[in-house]
């Protein structure tokens, strides 16, 4: 693909203030789009939208968050995607704000996941309040897997390795825990995420490009492209026989995971604990019921991605692919499901990344011609994003 949705990577706003895209959205209409910005001069980012070449900035009164024009006095908003959801960051929390009455659903869903996850040995925040509409969370010590990863400074590819295996022994610890009779009344509580419902989400954001795209020549044979590899990722997700359904994530990647700082020094006291350390787990809104290769194919998906963005080096990501196919083979993922939800994943991220400066140029091309179901995401060849 070489046509993508022309976001611009900056924008000013009626007040002249110059702001820097963070990440964006396709909207509701051709040539509308969402976006979180950033301005050097002021903490935290701002949600808004623009079209037709004008910013139109949505401060904390968004009028569908309106509980955090109040809950903005108690931190830094670091997340804030308009009309849908905020986090705050606060000196002893993080503040998570909901469209009105929506905030108890995620807040059963963080309390039946973090039971799993700590029989499985992950660290998870604790759930100080609960409102219809704010959750407020206890801080976890430690950085994202994400952060870790793209940090070279002072760290070795073993501490790296180590922080890994910690994650997979975990995670697959985790997931059969919730297996277990114990869980069962608990896990039918939480949504249903079929292979069906995955094919939808998909369908969902290649609607989102082709409508953003029609009537564009330029996009035409990127269109052809699209429509094509749907199809076939859709037929296998539902032709193919599923793995049993079992607790899932359901948002599984590396800016979930935490992890100590690795250290340099090898054998050193201070590498020990960082990697030995259990390893932290965010976010538990889209908890459900998943076949297991759900989360275990969107985190490797997304980890092609970062080595794709220099994000990673190749031989960070062979490690951390590594670790997740480890997981897959201790639970009895059949290669077949993981391939199919692997292909709907690069589609899914494609049609995001393509609305997301700088890599829209290069996202669809990159993620979206790259295999069919039937392929094993092993090591492809490396064309960077962005490069």
């Amino acid at each position: 693909m070489t046509w993508h949705p022309p976001v611009p990577r900056r924008v000013t706003d009626a007040a002249g203030t110059a702001w820097t895209v963070q990440r964006a959205w396709p909207g509701t209409t051709p040539g509308s789009y969402v976006l979180e910005v950033r301005c050097p001069d002021r903490s935290g980012v701002m949600a808004g939208h623009f079209s037709g070449g004008v910013f139109e900035a949505i401060t904390v009164d968004d009028p569908r968050l309106p509980a955090l024009a109040a809950e903005s006095a108690r931190g830094e908003v670091v997340v804030h995607r308009a009309h849908k959801r905020a986090v705050l960051r606060a000196p002893e929390a993080f503040i998570k704000v909901f469209r009105p009455g929506r905030a108890l659903a995620a807040a059963a869903s963080h309390s039946i996941s973090a039971a799993a996850l700590t029989e499985g040995g992950f660290n998870t925040p604790r759930l100080v309040s609960a409102g219809p509409d704010v959750l407020v969370f206890s801080r976890l010590a430690g950085r994202s897997f994400h952060d870790l990863g793209h940090s070279q400074a002072g760290s070795t590819d073993a501490a790296y390795a180590a922080m890994w295996a910690r994650w997979s022994r975990a995670w697959a610890g985790t997931v059969t825990a919730a297996g277990s009779s114990a869980f069962q009344d608990s896990l039918q509580q939480l949504p249903l995420r079929d292979a069906a419902k995955e094919a939808a989400s998909l369908q969902r954001w290649v609607d989102h490009w082709l409508r953003h795209s029609e009537g564009i020549a330029d996009a035409a044979p990127a269109r052809a492209v699209l429509l094509s590899r749907v199809q076939v990722v859709t037929e296998t997700l539902l032709g193919t026989p599923p793995d049993r359904v079992g607790w899932a994530h359901g948002d599984l990647h590396d800016k979930q995971i935490l992890g100590g700082q690795l250290a340099g020094g090898r054998g050193s006291a201070s590498k020990t604990a960082a990697t030995s350390a259990a390893p932290g787990l965010l976010d538990f809104d889209e908890s459900c019921q998943a076949e297991t290769a759900l989360d275990l194919a969107n985190l490797d998906v997304h980890l092609e991605l970062r080595w794709r963005q220099n994000l990673l080096t190749t031989r960070r990501y062979a490690i951390a692919h590594a670790a997740v196919m480890s997981a897959a083979k201790c639970l009895h993922v059949s290669p077949h499901r993981f391939s199919a939800y692997a292909a709907s994943t690069r589609l899914r991220l494609a049609c995001l990344y393509s609305f997301r400066p700088p890599w829209g140029a290069d996202a669809a091309t990159y993620l979206v011609s790259g295999y069919l179901p039937a392929q094993s995401p092993a090591l492809p060849e490396r064309t960077p994003i962005g490069a």
